[in-house]
């Protein structure tokens, strides 16, 4: 059985010491036999530099490391070009200072292996420059980046200090055009599109590949993919636990699959990689991909927005929005996509608008623990209880119990946590029941006004309305006078009102009051 490859980004390793290789080369084959320059973004941990250690073999001339993959069987020549490949991601960019001089090292070392000279008093700049005219004298050469906007997010919780790493990296980017005679070919990863960054302004013929159809599936697995690479790696892991592969295969599905990177509404869904090898490995479900490093600056960014994670599950944006942003004007559902806590769930044709949403279970359960931890103290294990609790309140539709549940639940947060907003309890309330998996839809809006929430099991529908120091008889006659029950008459269900009070003198539930609906 080979080894499962985590952590491995140098292809050549994999191949050589037996790693699980899902083959992309089809993929690969068609961008380096199709166009010269490209960009593509994901989000971290997908799979880029792997990607990119790809692309120099090939380029290089390796083809025994490609014996029995896709391009074997494809035209393709197999010459030996000059490959400059730099990761961003391994320079010291703690200042513009050091990150100047990593990238002049990095260079001088490559040069070295060519048996280059550089003058070292020269920008990092002009030594690409020197470096490419040199080495085309040999053959085209290929510039591969990854991770090239690595310095600025580093430094994104610090719009000043990302401007000025912008203007860094802004002023290395700026020569790539100039020396389009030289190049072969050029390739770029990051997981944002900084406009400002002169890449995109400058090189107008780079292609961004980044929402193309063609490249879904360029990087993560598909679920085909799953059952033929991880066989048995899926089958050992099944056995261990008693069940079916088929049956383990639809909970993977659940915790790791539903990222989408293309409008197309055809395109297969994307398996987060990382989670899927390690929950192989550890044949155990758990939020590793979350857990390996949730940027600071986004919470802080959620933070400050409020917490609008109920806004995230049918959220609209261009493929402008998705595409790029900048240090001193953040957008929050850009960063989302682009961090990969959002994905694409639709587009729609006629308004050319993508429909966003919270990709798999891993997400919702670990974004949500994350947020409501941040937003009221309560612990992980105090929260695993209380959504433990309230599940089992909905499905037995065990309403009476609601009250003493919710108030354990608010009971936990610490009085020095100022709550005084109806949005506060809805956020929390919200995101328990959406890691439970319950199917809930807040702020749902109607031609009258807009419904709190409504929560739906098998064979019942919970309409709620929440008030802030007022009674849960209001609350329900609210339901009633506006009629936010009717869209859902035709479901054939159970239908109950329910009122939840919050008193912000007490900070916690006041009380909670239903109505089942003739």
């Amino acid at each position: 059985m080979k080894k499962l490859p985590i952590g491995i980004q140098t292809f050549s390793e994999l191949i050589r010491e037996n790693y699980v290789y899902v083959d992309k080369t089809a993929y690969i084959h068609d961008l380096i036999t199709t166009g010269k320059y490209y960009f593509l973004a994901r989000p971290r941990r997908f799979g880029k530099s792997l990607l990119v250690s790809t692309l120099a073999e090939i380029f290089a001339g390796n083809k025994e490391l490609f014996a029995g993959l896709t391009i074997d069987s494809l035209p393709y020549d197999w010459k030996k070009y000059p490959v400059i490949s730099l990761s961003f991601s391994d320079f010291d960019c703690t200042t513009s200072e050091n990150l100047n001089e990593s990238i002049k090292y990095c260079l001088r070392d490559i040069a070295s292996e060519y048996h280059i000279v550089l003058n070292e008093q020269f920008s990092p700049g002009q030594i690409l420059q020197v470096l490419t005219k040199e080495l085309a004298k040999q053959n085209s050469v290929v510039l591969l980046i990854d991770e090239y906007d690595y310095a600025i997010l580093k430094h994104i919780h610090n719009p000043d200090m990302a401007s000025e790493i912008r203007e860094t990296v802004k002023n290395f980017y700026a020569v790539i055009k100039g020396l389009d005679q030289y190049f072969k070919f050029v390739f770029l990863t990051g997981v944002s599109k900084f406009s400002k960054t002169s890449i995109f302004s400058g090189l107008n013929n780079l292609q961004d590949i980044s929402l193309s159809s063609g490249c879904n599936g360029l990087l993560g697995y598909t679920y085909n993919e799953l059952g033929i690479y991880f066989e048995q790696h899926l089958t050992a892991y099944a056995r261990s636990v008693d069940c079916r592969v088929e049956e383990l295969l639809e909970k993977i599905t659940l915790w790791y699959d539903g990222y989408r990177f293309t409008k197309e509404n055809s395109a297969l869904k994307i398996y987060n990689p990382f989670s899927v090898l390690l929950c192989l490995k550890n044949n155990d479900f758990s939020n590793y991909w979350f857990e390996t490093g949730t940027p600071t600056f986004l919470i802080n960014l959620l933070k400050l927005k409020n917490y609008p994670l109920s806004n995230f599950e049918m959220i609209k944006a261009t493929g402008e929005e998705l595409s790029q942003f900048e240090v001193d004007d953040i957008d929050l559902k850009t960063l989302m996509f682009q961090t990969g806590y959002i994905t694409i769930k639709d587009y729609n044709y006629n308004s050319g608008n993508y429909i966003l949403g919270y990709p798999n279970k891993e997400i919702m359960n670990s974004l949500g623990g994350f947020v409501v931890k941040s937003m009221s103290g309560l612990s992980r294990s105090d929260l695993n209880d209380s959504v433990t609790i309230l599940l089992d309140v909905f499905e037995r539709c065990d309403i009476n119990q609601l009250f003493s549940v919710l108030t354990r639940l608010f009971s936990e947060v610490p009085y020095t946590i100022h709550i005084g907003e109806e949005k506060y309890f809805q956020t929390i309330f919200y995101i328990v029941l959406k890691m439970i998996g319950a199917d809930i839809i807040v702020e749902k809006p109607t031609n009258i006004g807009r419904i709190d929430a409504v929560i739906q099991t098998k064979s019942t529908c919970f309409i709620v309305e929440f008030k802030i120091n007022s009674t849960a008889v209001k609350a329900i006659a609210q339901i009633e006078d506006k009629k936010y029950y009717q869209p859902y008459l035709s479901l054939g269900k159970k239908i109950v009102l329910v009122g939840i009070v919050f008193d912000t003198t007490i900070k916690n539930v006041s009380e909670v009051d239903y109505k089942e609906l003739e």
